[in-house]
């Protein structure tokens, strides 16, 4: 009867050997690496990615705000005086002028005639010029070849008559502007000569090529 109660025997587990930890320990060791001496590294030089970075940076420091410098001609615009002369009256003002007036006619007059003498001329060498090129089956040429900049000097060589032709136009421009210039002046002074109340009064002109642009009274 006991017997049915009896324990049965569990198996035995196989027992798991372990392999010394000194062989995996050794395994795990790593041998010991040949010290390298790193040579100097050459200058790379900079790349097309650098250089145009290094153009980007350089172009916004340009285009930061600067101290603002006047071009040449604006400082001529500023101080348009060449010089000061003194009068005792406005009639004597209006004499200058008057002078400067007849002058700036007279050449002016002669200008307009070798103006229209060079016209002439050019126009027939063009016509010249488009008839043989017709002939030729050319076009003609219109490019400014016999133009030279000397240090800003404008040097023409073997000027042709179209040349001289645009150097007087130039010309005749410039004296109908100082025509203009001296009569509004004129008129001017006819109107301070009006007031009246002028007697001891001293006037010290500031003229830029003889036409009077400022006018200082002096009591």
């Amino acid at each position: 009867m006991f017997g049915r109660f009896k324990k049965k025997t569990e198996p035995e587990k196989p027992t798991v050997t372990e392999e010394p930890k000194i062989a995996e320990e050794s395994k795990v060791t790593e041998e010991p690496k040949a010290e390298v001496t790193e040579k100097p590294q050459a200058s790379e030089k900079p790349s097309k990615k650098t250089k145009k970075t290094q153009k980007q940076a350089k172009s916004a420091e340009d285009d930061s705000p600067k101290s603002p410098q006047a071009p040449a001609d604006v400082i001529t615009k500023k101080k348009p005086f060449i010089g000061i002369k003194e009068y005792s009256s406005v009639s004597e003002i209006a004499e200058s002028i008057d002078k400067e007036l007849a002058e700036t006619k007279s050449a002016l007059g002669e200008y307009l005639r070798q103006l229209d003498d060079k016209r002439t001329l050019a126009e027939r060498t063009q016509r010249i010029h488009k008839i043989v090129a017709k002939i030729a089956d050319k076009k003609p040429s219109k490019a400014d070849s016999n133009y030279v900049d000397l240090n800003g000097l404008e040097i023409v060589v073997d000027a042709t008559v179209l040349n001289e032709l645009t150097a007087i136009e130039n010309v005749v421009k410039s004296h109908q502007q100082r025509l203009i210039a001296l009569q509004k002046a004129r008129e001017a002074l006819q109107t301070l000569d009006q007031a009246g109340a002028t007697e001891g009064i001293k006037y010290m002109a500031l003229e830029k090529e003889g036409i009077p642009e400022q006018i200082l009274l002096k009591l």
